[in-house]
């Protein structure tokens, strides 16, 4: 048990760190590979900066879920909703973000 909340500490932990860099940059890291950003086209700072904010969200999904077993119980059940809310809100961004990336220039 203690290995699993310690993967969900680093995993959660890097999603955040990852998506507020990405929150303050204008362009991906140019190690990434163009096949890293496959569901977007038009890679625009908008386009980033939501993937970063949907970074943010899953990586604070992830560690809300990884601090249920040491928190009471009450406590447990609203660290669930929360991550179950963020989870969503990440996963809106991230297809709001591929979506505008691939609508025509106006």
């Amino acid at each position: 048990m203690y290995v699993l909340m310690a993967v969900a500490y680093v995993l959660g932990g890097a999603l955040v760190g990852a998506g507020l860099y990405l929150v303050r940059q204008d362009a991906f890291p140019s190690w990434w590979q163009r096949w890293m950003l496959w569901p977007l086209v038009n890679v625009t700072p908008r386009v980033i900066h939501l993937q970063g904010w949907a970074g943010v969200a899953l990586g604070a999904s992830i560690l809300a879920v990884g601090f249920t077993p040491v928190v009471p119980e009450i406590v447990g059940g609203l660290l669930v909703l929360t991550a179950m809310l963020a989870y969503v809100a990440g996963v809106a961004l991230f297809g709001y973000s591929a979506y505008i990336s691939r609508r025509l220039p106006n």
